[in-house]
Formats: C-alpha cells, sequence, structure tokens
C-alpha cells in the first residue's frame, strides 16, 4: 500500500502520516479496470493467538467527543487481545466516525522505556473513514516478542490532555513459522487474508484486505470480507465504504 508524505509537524522522533485528510495520501473511490473476484465463502475467520497481554491493557476503544448527531468516534482496528503481526513494519490502521477539525496524534510506546519510539501530529483537520500509519515510512522497527502499546488522539485542547478523544490497542511482532510460510506460499492472493486470520495474525489480515480494496474498491466481496472480520472482534461500529489511497 502507497502511504506517500504528507504535511506534518514533528512531536518528539517522527512525523505523522496517515490515509486520509491528516495527509496528502486521502482516502478515495479509485476505479479499478479488474476488480478482483472474490467469494463471499472465503470470508477470513479471525482465531486470536493464544498469548496474554499480561499488565498492559488491551483495546481501549470507542472514545467520543459531543453529544448524538455531532460525536466523533475514534477506534483502533485492533481486536481485545494481543494482536500479532509478521512485520516488522506493520501499517496500524484506525477509524474516524466523523471528520473533526482537532489536531489528531498518534503514539507507539515500548514497555519500560520512557521516550516513545513514535509520536506523530497532524497539521490538518482530520477526515471521517479508516486511516493508516505505515511504520516503514517512518523508519520504525519493532523487535519480536515485544508487546507494544500505540494510540490515536483527537486533542481538542493543547493544554488540557484530558479532553483527549483517545483510543489504544497493542501489536507484536513475531516472525512467520515454517508452517505459516507454507500456507502463504500455497495461497492465491484472494485467500491470503483468510490464512492470516486463521493463524491469529491481525494485522496482516486487515492490512491484506485494505491492500486489495485500494486496488479494487468497487469490488463488494473485499467490503464483506473486511466488515466481517471487523465485526468478529467486536469492530461493527465501523462504517466504511472504500478505502484505497490517492496520491
Amino acid at each position: 500500500m502507497k502511504h506517500p508524505p504528507a504535511n506534518w509537524c514533528a512531536a518528539t522522533c517522527a512525523i505523522f502520516l496517515c490515509a486520509g485528510s491528516l495527509a496528502s495520501g486521502q482516502l478515495t473511490n479509485t476505479p479499478s479496470s479488474e476488480p478482483l473476484a472474490v467469494s463471499h465463502n472465503q470470508l477470513p475467520v479471525f482465531h486470536p493467538p493464544g498469548i496474554s497481554g499480561g499488565a498492559l491493557p488491551i483495546r481501549v476503544g470507542g472514545g467520543s467527543r459531543g453529544a448524538g448527531s455531532d460525536a466523533v468516534t475514534v477506534e483502533v482496528l485492533v481486536p481485545d487481545a494481543v494482536a500479532l503481526t509478521t512485520s516488522d513494519q506493520p501499517s496500524l490502521y484506525w477509524y474516524q466516525s466523523k471528520a473533526s477539525p482537532t489536531r489528531c496524534e498518534v503514539t507507539l510506546t515500548e514497555p519500560k522505556k520512557a521516550k516513545p519510539l513514535l509520536v506523530l501530529q497532524s497539521t490538518k483537520p482530520t477526515e471521517a473513514g479508516i486511516h493508516a500509519v505505515k511504520l516503514s515510512d517512518h523508519k520504525v522497527k519493532l523487535e519480536p516478542g515485544i508487546v507494544y502499546k500505540w494510540s490515536v488522539a483527537l486533542v481538542p485542547d493543547p493544554e488540557n490532555r484530558s479532553e483527549d478523544v483517545l483510543a489504544t490497542g497493542i501489536v507484536q511482532y513475531e516472525e512467520a513459522s515454517p508452517e505459516l510460510k507454507s500456507k502463504l506460499a500455497a495461497a492465491d492472493e484472494s485467500s491470503r487474508a483468510s490464512v492470516f486470520a486463521s493463524e491469529g495474525v491481525w494485522y496482516d489480515a486487515l492490512d491484506t484486505l485494505s491492500g486489495e480494496l485500494e486496488r479494487n474498491p468497487k469490488d463488494h466481496a473485499l467490503h464483506d470480507q473486511r466488515a466481517n472480520l471487523l465485526t468478529q472482534v467486536g469492530l461493527d461500529g465501523v462504517k466504511i465504504e472504500k478505502t484505497a489511497i490517492k496520491d
């Protein structure tokens, strides 16, 4: 997935990239000449890995500000469990229900380290939709076996952070096992997300589906697959019809 450079201000150690109005890579409906045909009986089924996050919080989400039709909700797109990736530079996905004029901030931290690995701030209002931060664009790499915490915050008042609209999740990098590598090698493009999901590799399953949707935004089966995957982990409140990147 292509995440072009954007106009950001550095907070502590990096620059924030977000596939929305936060960056020049904006979520839009890009036409596709050859839609990928994916049957509905290939819906990925997510099996959470049998590991524990220890004393760390898992998913703290659904942060909202305002009331009724004016409420803005932020969700990190992770399960309420330790979420795995086989990439040391995964993409972190989150969702915003409505456009907001407030500053957006994304933070990635490592346990027992005071200085965050990444603190990124937007300089533009954030739009509704699914957004992504690609760690490879910021030269940030995860170490295997470490449970990292990341968060997304809308900051209406920088002088009073108790007013933030906040959502947090965790990510853990583990190298793909020989068995998983073998399954992926035997899988075609339309079934790779299902392989990742069945092995409990959340970030890779979501990123695979989102990448396919970028290339084929009108493929309704792909939309069903991603919506179903999110619903399986309690994220059925995420309402989005497209997730393609515009240069």
